[in-house]
């Protein structure tokens, strides 16, 4: 096997970038750093995607112990002479490794020296996630840069040290490369001055340190337990040496805990990347030791619904856009939905939640389609009710917000904006400061068919609060009838909802349409759609007696029409049906779908 070492930097004559400030370039992040580690490789992921297809984003948390625990000592020890950063003595309490990778991307590709010229239309990933601080990645609509966050990576390892993994096609050919950094502090040995920045792999023949290549490198990462790449995959896994977990409230979290933690904020950070059907997405994974942890779709969970309809609207050509009089006239497009409050106890998006309670938030993100952060507005006047809002940035626009976020890319700040992009910023925020202040008004939450046009405005504001609080997927438990969200009790009874509930004007009337899908081999003989009346007090009842009236199912792929309230399951191969309910003026509407084995619920 070839032999590995530490390479040290030595401070050069002219001057050189200490590593103690390339740590601390994120300064004091309001975050937490778990959740700024899950944004910037999420990003990193993102700008390096290959072709249309899906990102695999998977993140493993384990402790190491036995022969595997060995095997990373042999790796990493000894540490470079003088740098202090405490490896041996981190390893000797079973250190916890955090490895992060992506698959369908591009992996750390282009010259392995900072100093060699790339190739036309070669990027320079690997120096410049390696060596290189403040460069650019490519691409005009990437996140951002790999300079300044990824100090997350060094600094939630307590001993600033890095493993990268990577796989790439090298100027035709794939080639594996395996290589270790560490940030440590700046140090004096035998009369010389380095910088704390250290590298661990082959020297060359001018003794710069470069990775260990192919058949070494690929025996190393197996050794490490590195996650493993297909025949011909490319992408690359980056382990954090004895990770630091961080802590919830005044508890340090363990492994379960921080898994927990990431996957909530995978979901309130990445979700709009990772809704089923977009080009390029990211479908997630979260394991610790072994353990694989369900990460949900988030288009299944009802405080995001109204975020997730919001950015579809966008996305199906449907957003607001502030008014500019100047290039750029289009800076981005808004959208807000309002959809019933659920309970507050959707454990799985608690322990990374940016606000507490039902949403009256607008999630602003820019092209690369992740969000920056959740700005606040007044809540609803009815407490049943919530809304979530999106601003997504335009191409043209996309830069000038850029320029507003600091390094952890989590907010957009005014202070230091001048020009064009000062202005593109302050109006941005104030039309959704508007925006938000409207959406908070008392409304008629229902208005009776007087016109097509109090109507069209009430689709527009509450085209979500017809859904029930039973949410998209709605699950057929004891014969009490009550539904859970959790989807655990497998697809034989479950039913899902394919297009939200909308509200329609047909021959002058109000009509709530929504699509769902029936389960296949499921034991129920009967579907049912009930529709009832939320009022302020929480019940479910008729207004004076009125209550809302299923009209009829239809079946999207054939067509065949079954008037009234139920379709009969038993040797039907239609799955998917449209559902019409005339709901009762001057109300919200909620509708839920049951299955029933004929005479019981099933």
């Amino acid at each position: 096997m070839i032999s590995v070492e530490w390479w040290s930097q030595p401070r050069a004559a002219e001057g050189s970038t200490a590593s103690r400030g390339i740590r601390r370039q994120l300064g004091k992040p309001r975050l937490d750093p778990l959740t700024v580690l899950i944004r910037e490789t999420a990003q990193n992921s993102c700008d390096a995607v290959l072709g249309d297809g899906d990102i695999r984003f998977a993140v493993q948390i384990r402790r190491l112990s036995g022969r595997r625990l060995e095997n990373w000592m042999d790796f990493l020890l000894p540490e470079p002479k003088g740098s202090r950063l405490g490896i041996a003595q981190l390893f000797a309490a079973d250190p916890i490794v955090l490895t992060i990778s992506d698959r369908g991307t591009s992996g750390l590709g282009g010259p392995l020296r900072a100093d060699e010229i790339p190739e036309p239309g070669e990027r320079s990933d690997f120096v410049n996630f390696i060596r290189n601080v403040g460069d650019r990645k490519g691409g005009e609509l990437t996140g951002g840069s790999y300079g300044f966050g990824k100090g997350i990576l060094y600094n939630v390892s307590r001993c600033h040290v890095v493993l990268a993994d990577s796989a790439t096609m090298f100027r035709g050919q794939r080639q594996r490369r395996l290589i270790g950094a560490a940030l440590g502090d700046d140090f004096e040995r035998a009369g010389t001055l380095y910088t704390g920045r250290h590298w661990l792999g082959n020297l060359d023949g001018e003794g710069v340190p470069v990775p260990l290549i192919d058949d070494h490198a690929e025996e190393w990462a197996s050794k490490l337990g590195m996650p493993k790449f297909d025949p011909g995959e490319t992408g690359t896994s980056v382990s954090i040496v004895a990770a630091d977990l961080g802590s919830q409230g005044d508890e340090p979290r363990d492994a379960e805990a921080a898994a927990n933690y990431i996957v909530s904020t995978m979901l309130w950070n990445l979700w709009p990347r990772m809704l089923e059907g977009r080009q390029n997405r990211l479908v997630c994974s979260v394991s610790r030791d072994g353990f694989k942890m369900e990460v949900p779709d988030p288009g299944e969970l009802p405080l995001l619904a109204p975020f997730v309809d919001a950015y579809q609207q966008i996305a199906d050509g449907h957003g607001k856009t502030p008014a500019r009089k100047s290039e750029p006239r289009d800076i981005g497009q808004f959208q807000l939905r309002h959809g019933m409050a659920p309970p507050w106890e959707d454990e799985v998006l608690v322990p990374a939640a940016p606000f507490v309670g039902r949403a009256h938030h607008c999630a602003r993100m820019r092209q690369a389609d992740l969000v920056v952060d959740y700005v606040a507005g007044d809540p609803p006047s009815n407490d049943r009710l919530q809304y979530g809002a999106v601003f997504r940035a335009s191409a043209a626009a996309n830069e000038y917000f850029a320029e507003a976020e600091p390094p952890t890319h989590d907010e957009w700040v005014l202070s230091g904006l001048t020009g064009t992009a000062r202005g593109v910023v302050t109006l941005a925020n104030r039309f959704i400061r508007t925006e938000l202040k409207s959406a908070a008004a008392p409304v008629i939450e229902a208005p009776a068919a007087r016109s097509a046009e109090p109507l069209g405005h009430f689709a527009n504001q509450f085209a979500g609060v017809i859904a029930g609080a039973e949410g998209e997927s709605a699950t057929v438990g004891a014969a009490s009838g009550r539904h859970s969200n959790s989807g655990r009790a497998g697809a034989r009874n479950t039913v899902r909802i394919l297009e939200r509930p909308t509200l329609r004007l047909e021959e002058g009337h109000p009509v709530i349409v929504t699509v769902v899908e029936l389960p296949m081999r499921s034991t129920a003989k009967t579907a049912s759609a009930e529709a009832f009346v939320v009022t302020d007090d929480g019940l479910d009842s008729g207004r004076d007696g009125a209550r809302p009236d299923v009209l009829d199912w239809t079946a999207v792929d054939t067509g065949r029409v079954v008037v009234g309230a139920s379709v009969d399951m038993v040797g039907v191969s239609e799955r998917q049906w449209r559902i019409r309910v005339r709901p009762v003026a001057d109300t919200v509407t909620r509708v839920s779908v049951r299955l029933r084995d004929g005479n019981d619920e099933a």
